[in-house]
């Protein structure tokens, strides 16, 4: 199947992007990346995926840019997915504040 993806608008100056691709019905490979709005441009805050074979997330900085991968779900791709867009969108504005700092 093709990959499927969505985006959710989250507030005025955040939204959540999900692209998943699946298999017989179960995810095998995504991402969960919020964005914040940030001089005119949208600018990823944080991401979590499964790129390297593992459920992993990294953090975004605006002085560092991309920070290391930390594991964060040892499940299967799909309860890792859920769990990451669960994770965003209950606290994305705690996020986008670290993000800023």
């Amino acid at each position: 199947m093709p990959p499927t993806s969505y985006r959710l608008q989250l507030a005025g100056d955040a939204e959540l992007v999900v692209w998943l691709l699946t298999e017989r019905g179960n995810v095998i490979s995504y991402s969960v990346v919020l964005l914040a709005l940030h001089g005119g441009a949208w600018r990823t805050v944080r991401v979590y995926d499964n790129a390297h074979g593992a459920n992993e997330m990294h953090r975004y900085t605006l002085a560092g840019g991309k920070q290391p991968a930390k594991l964060v779900h040892a499940g299967e791709a799909g309860e890792a997915m859920r769990a990451a867009r669960d994770e965003v969108l209950a606290g994305y504005e705690k996020m986008i504040e670290a993000w800023r700092a």
